[in-house]
């Protein structure tokens, strides 16, 4: 009998180190399940978050311009309204930043991008920014054919002073435009006569009689020449067309940026990028009515 009890002893005994031993491998296999299972869900939510982001933001991809030249840009936002930022000289495309990042949340498809010889983007002339100037308007051609591979319905080209200028200058002769924008812009550009660099320039006044789509010109009143370069644009444009003015000294992307102005001048780009389509005439919104556009500039009005 003690021998049977000892058998019957030893067999509890087993049973229970066999359950746990079983109990310990289901918990260690539940533990290592746990990290596996959250990796899987990070590694999930990185690939939706990236997937989103590429909807987005792109990083910088590489467009060819109409001579060849690989230059720099990107997109944000999403949709087949797009909007062409081009920069000033001597920035790059994230001047725009900020008003990338409104107007893409606002629903535009936003290219941007830097002109030859600025930010990521080579020279093609020279080392020398200046002397690949007069081709810049060549990336904005190169933009809009892009925008228009892409599918875009509407397309609106927005530039601030030299970016304003080329664009002047190239939507004399497109006509896929549906509106365009020159803030603080030159006439010409390099708003100097030719010295020691190329005499070829950036000429937005001369064909700007031609554009016939909506045109919205902004400027600082106290901004040197820059408020005659945009009342000549006005003067000479057709309608329709509407000019504003603020009493500031600011230029391009940092009058629209600073904290004074930005609320309103974005309004007012919205404004327009909504409602060019039922603009008539042509109209004037002067924030410093006492101001007088500087006139010694280049080039003089007989030029």
């Amino acid at each position: 009998r003690g021998s049977a009890l000892a058998c019957a002893a030893m067999k509890r005994f087993t049973e229970r180190i066999t359950g746990s031993a079983a109990r310990l491998r289901r918990l260690a296999a539940r533990r290592r399940a746990v990290p596996a299972i959250a990796a899987a869900a990070v590694a999930a939510a990185l690939a939706l978050s990236a997937g989103l982001g590429a909807a987005t933001k792109s990083n910088g991809f590489v467009l060819r311009s109409t001579d060849g030249l690989p230059f720099v840009a990107e997109l944000s936002g999403s949709g087949d309204r797009w909007v062409l930022l081009g920069h000033m000289w001597p920035t790059s495309r994230h001047i725009w930043d900020v008003l990338e990042a409104r107007l893409a949340a606002e629903g535009y498809r936003v290219l941007s991008w830097d002109f030859r010889c600025h930010g990521d983007t080579r020279c093609a002339y020279s080392g020398r920014r200046v002397d690949d100037v007069p081709d810049v308007y060549r990336e904005w051609e190169a933009a809009l054919d892009h925008a228009i591979e892409e599918g875009a319905e509407e397309i609106i080209g927005i530039g601030a002073s030299m970016g304003g200028t080329s664009l002047m200058q190239v939507a004399a002769y497109r006509g896929e435009f549906a509106a365009v924008s020159a803030i603080s812009s030159p006439n010409q550009f390099p708003n100097k006569p030719p010295e020691d660099y190329r005499d070829e320039l950036l000429n937005g006044l001369a064909g700007v009689g031609k554009i016939t789509v909506p045109k919205l010109f902004m400027v600082g009143a106290t901004n040197r020449c820059a408020y005659l370069y945009s009342e000549r644009y006005f003067e000479q444009s057709a309608a329709p067309a509407r000019l504003v003015v603020y009493d500031t000294d600011l230029h391009g992307t940092t009058m629209i940026d600073d904290a004074e102005f930005r609320a309103d001048a974005q309004r007012e780009i919205l404004a327009f990028l909504r409602g060019y389509g039922s603009m008539e005439g042509k109209t004037v919104r002067n924030e410093a009515p006492e101001a007088v556009a500087h006139d010694e500039c280049y080039p003089p009005e007989e030029d």
